[in-house]
């Protein structure tokens, strides 16, 4: 199952079924701990996401 190879690579997918995307495992953790370090979590996730997309 499609689901099974994502997760054993270390991969989420985002559907149970026939999954067309994924998430890693290292971007949940990264974004849990900023998450525990500030309350606009989303935010600063996506601002730092756009500023290492742009180098």
């Amino acid at each position: 199952m499609l689901s099974q190879v994502l997760v054993h690579h270390g991969l989420l997918p985002t559907a149970p079924s026939q999954p067309c995307m994924a998430v890693s495992m290292g971007l949940l953790a990264f974004y849990w701990a900023l998450f525990e370090c500030s309350c606009d979590a989303i935010h600063m996730l996506a601002s730092t996401l756009k500023t290492h997309d742009t180098r």
